[in-house]
């Protein structure tokens, strides 16, 4: 008996990209929680120190770091979707092509639209 190969949803490379991108996420949001906590610490505390020393501060960073990994994350998206877009127009295509054998329609029907404004 034959084992047909499976074919996975999400290729490697996305998945290894969204679990990058995912962690980057995270430490963005860490490095945000970390902020806000700095703003409403009162007293002399060893993160509000670290916090004066970056040049940013932990909120500004955090922010920067959450909007790159969003952006990395947005275009590893809209890769997958031109890529799954095409395959699933391919599929169409021929199943429109064995519906049309099936049938009997041998020769291609083209239909003539104009459109208005």
């Amino acid at each position: 008996m034959a084992e047909t190969k499976k074919k996975l949803p999400v290729s490697i490379f996305e998945i290894i990209a969204y679990s990058i991108t995912g962690l980057l996420g995270l430490w963005g949001l860490v490095y945000i929680a970390l902020g806000v906590a700095c703003v409403f610490v009162n007293y002399k505390d060893a993160l509000v120190e670290v916090n004066a020393k970056l040049n940013l501060g932990f909120l500004i960073e955090g922010v920067i770091i959450l909007a790159v990994a969003t952006v990395v994350t947005v275009v590893v998206l809209l890769i997958h979707a031109k890529t799954t877009d095409r395959e699933f127009e391919k599929v169409q295509r021929r199943a429109a092509a064995r519906a049309n054998r099936r049938f009997g329609n041998s020769e291609e029907v083209v239909v003539d639209a104009e459109v208005s404004e």
